[in-house]
């Protein structure tokens, strides 16, 4: 339609940014080669991370969290607001028309100046129907421009839903394995408590027969309280993450309890995935993720609003004509002499407002910049989030690997502080300090265990996944060796 009648559309035309990124990872990606790699037979999909942790309890409260999750609903909420705004604004670029029909009864007063003409009726009545149309001429693209910045206004919604969708997705992933390192650490405090106990009972009968000192005695009470002590703490801290869960998920709190109940006589783990994702590079990772598309279609529509700003600097014209009967008899009002008419057009143009149009045209520019800002800061903040997570994994995998290695010599430790206290060859500090380290290697373990999931999770959600969308987009970033 703007073609065909010529108009120009002003205010500049919006282009994606074309950035130069470095094609270098900063993160050990060659350590992660279980991770990493372009060469698998059955790669990972991101757009469903989770199911990589092969625990249909996980998958079930990411989904109930994503189909039910108050912020998501919201996010639903403000996509149908910029829908009805596009619609509005492609309204706009057209004629508009009504229709309209009235009766009106006059009375004249006689005590006037001139009071009634001769042959005038004190009171008359006038019967009017009437079709009206009127359409300003888009000459400088004022309503294209609104359509502009409405589309990526619509278009920022909708990858704001998927932002919150991959946010949420991990949100809830990190709390799970959370909760299950929580509860790994709790089994390992109980099972220690349990030995305590046993130690204590082994200790007293030892003091009866006068083979020690009652300090010895004193000394594993004092080790059994502390490791119950620490089992209510984290407890504690497992009803808060329950708590979390919950909310994100918006699951209640009888039913959330069922879901994660652990089934007598299996053993509880802490999930960790398989898969590989391939080597991701920076211009895989903008097409991937909606928090930075989204901010691409806010730069867009903020662009297009100069345009809008622009558009009222210049005049404006609308042909606007009239059709209508006009009677003071309801009898008369079909008549051909009852019909009346108007058509012209209209120019307006604005005077004496040229510094506040032009202030407007600068403020909408400030906002391009901030839009760009925010843009640039996105991409970078992708990057970095990247780096951070992968080099999360490696660093977290060599923890676990040393502390594999630590909890077989704190076991050997252990057994040999046992025999050489039950031979009388060394006191009960040795003792109980081996089995101190031991459950502390084994509780470092589990937290380690856990970092090295959660790494995976901060890792999807960096690349952008969790949303079923076409990583192919409008972004776009030239990558290579001297960017």
């Amino acid at each position: 339609m703007f073609s065909t009648l010529g108009c120009t559309a002003v205010g500049p035309d919006y282009e994606v940014p074309d950035l130069q990124l470095a094609a270098d990872h900063q993160a050990p990606l060659d350590e992660l080669d279980v991770l990493f790699g372009r060469d698998q037979e059955d790669p990972l999909d991101l757009a469903t991370w989770w199911s990589a942790f092969r625990d249909p309890v996980l998958s079930e409260l990411i989904e109930s969290a994503v189909n039910s999750n108050f912020d998501l609903r919201r996010a639903l909420a403000r996509i149908a607001e910029a829908e009805a705004v596009l619609g509005v604004s492609q309204e706009a670029d057209g004629p508009s028309a009504e229709a309209g029909t009235s009766y009106t009864r006059t009375g004249i007063s006689e005590n006037t100046q001139f009071g009634l003409f001769p042959g005038q009726n004190r009171e008359s009545d006038d019967y009017r129907a009437s079709l009206s149309a009127s359409w300003e001429l888009d000459l400088w693209g004022r309503a294209q421009r609104s359509v502009e910045a409405a589309e990526a206004d619509l278009g920022a919604r909708i990858e704001g839903l998927w932002a919150v969708r991959v946010s949420l997705a991990g949100q809830v992933a990190d709390a799970y394995l959370r909760l299950r390192e929580l509860q790994v650490r709790a089994g390992i405090a109980r099972a220690n408590i349990t030995v305590l106990e046993k130690s204590v009972e082994t200790t007293r009968a030892r003091v009866d027969a006068g083979l020690v000192q009652e300090l010895d005695l004193l000394r594993s009470r004092t080790e059994l309280e502390t490791a119950r002590a620490g089992v209510a703490g984290l407890d504690r801290i497992e009803a808060m993450i329950v708590t979390e869960l919950g909310l994100l998920g918006s699951v209640e709190p009888g039913r959330l309890n069922q879901l994660l109940e652990v089934k007598p006589g299996v053993e509880l783990t802490i999930p960790s995935p398989l898969g590989r994702i391939g080597n991701a590079v920076p211009a895989d990772l903008l097409r991937r993720r909606p928090d930075v598309r989204a901010a691409e279609r806010e730069l867009a529509a903020q662009t297009a609003r100069v345009g809008i700003a622009t558009a009222d600097l210049y005049p404006s014209l609308s042909l606007g004509g009239s059709l209508g009967l006009q009677a003071a008899l309801p009898e008369n009002l079909i008549k051909g002499t009852s019909l009346t008419h108007s058509i012209g057009p209209s120019l307006s143009l604005p005077l004496f407002s040229g510094a506040g149009l032009r202030a407007n045209i600068a403020a909408a520019d400030a906002r391009v910049d901030q839009a760009l800002i925010a843009y640039q800061a996105s991409v970078l903040t992708a990057l970095h989030e990247v780096d951070s997570a992968a080099t999360g994994i490696a660093l977290e995998a060599r923890r676990l690997d040393a502390l594999d290695r630590a909890a077989g010599e704190a076991e050997r430790s252990l057994a040999t502080s046992r025999t050489l206290y039950a031979e009388g060859l060394s006191n009960l500090d040795a003792v109980l300090d081996a089995r101190r380290a031991l459950f502390a290697i084994e509780d470092a373990r589990a937290q380690a265990r856990s970092g090295v999931a959660r790494a995976h999770v901060d890792l999807y959600r960096a690349l952008g996944g969790g949303w079923p969308g076409d990583p192919k987009g409008p972004v776009k970033a030239d990558v290579g060796p001297d960017a």
